[in-house]
């Protein structure tokens, strides 16, 4: 189907590469037979159309059959949720596990959105008193199960595709909060930058998270060491546990022992 007509009436090629773009960040894909339909023109035409977004893109965009792919394996993008829960899955599963030694029975936490944070709300239910509030619909659809969990959600726009609750609803929904724990995830991990997001949908909100916790735990697999995405978070220095997978880089590991109190491998 089609987009609404005006804003076919609107869309030049300029337009259409806009959309092509505005896409393949949103989705980590698209489609010839997909931009054919929704756009209303020739399959000719969006291939001409993609052949000019190659050469003028900076995005880290691989052709694949029957149209582009964004390589997830650059920390500037991320792939979506599905993709990402796929990833370090065993790396994910032990940092949550060890993060679970870290909440004490009655705690009130924050959840940062993200795959090792799903892996984390998994545990949950072996605490008990908890109150945990979620950034993100899939931990709270998950949290939700436990009886024994109070379950919060905070209130903003959901970003397509990733589950994450984010903007300045949520931003300021959380800096209403304090609690005993947070825990944060990242896309980028640098010494010298500090933690990094390739998108700024969550950014205000990782932000807020960091601002509201006592003790502020991050949760990161050691493939996010070493790397830079475009948008700043914080500092290594506002982190007082990091917890991460065996199998970083040494030398990075001993800039960020220096930076952080309590650096953890598992």
């Amino acid at each position: 189907m089609c987009l609404p007509g005006y804003t076919i009436l609107l869309m030049g090629k300029v337009d259409r590469l806009a959309y092509l773009a505005e896409t393949l960040r949103q989705e980590g894909k698209v489609s010839i037979k997909d931009l054919k339909e929704k756009l209303c023109v020739s399959e000719a035409t969006i291939r001409r159309d993609i052949q000019t977004f190659l050469k003028m893109t900076n995005l880290p965009v691989r052709r694949v059959h029957g149209g582009l792919l964004l390589d997830i394996n650059k920390s500037s993008v991320e792939p979506l949720y599905e993709a990402r829960l796929a990833l370090m899955a065993e790396e994910k599963a032990r940092i949550a596990a060890k993060a679970l030694e870290y909440i004490d029975e009655g705690d009130s936490i924050i959840l940062d959105s993200g795959t090792t944070s799903l892996c984390l709300a998994r545990l949950l239910h072996n605490k008990s008193g908890l109150k945990v509030i979620a950034t993100d619909i899939k931990l709270a659809e998950e949290l939700a199960r436990f009886s024994n969990v109070e379950t919060y959600i905070i209130g903003g726009r959901v970003r397509t595709g990733y589950y994450t609750i984010g903007e300045f609803l949520a931003e300021e929904h959380i800096r209403q909060l304090t609690v005993e724990k947070v825990f944060l995830t990242a896309d980028a991990i640098d010494p010298k930058i500090g933690i990094t997001n390739a998108s700024m949908f969550e950014v205000g909100v990782k932000k807020a998270i960091v601002a509201a916790g006592k003790t502020v735990i991050l949760l990161a697999d050691h493939s996010k060491l070493g790397k830079r995405a475009l948008f700043k978070v914080c500092d290594l220095s506002d982190i007082d546990i990091f917890i991460t997978s065996i199998g970083g880089d040494p030398e990075l590991l001993k800039e960020i022992e220096q930076k952080v109190p309590q650096l953890v491998q598992v």
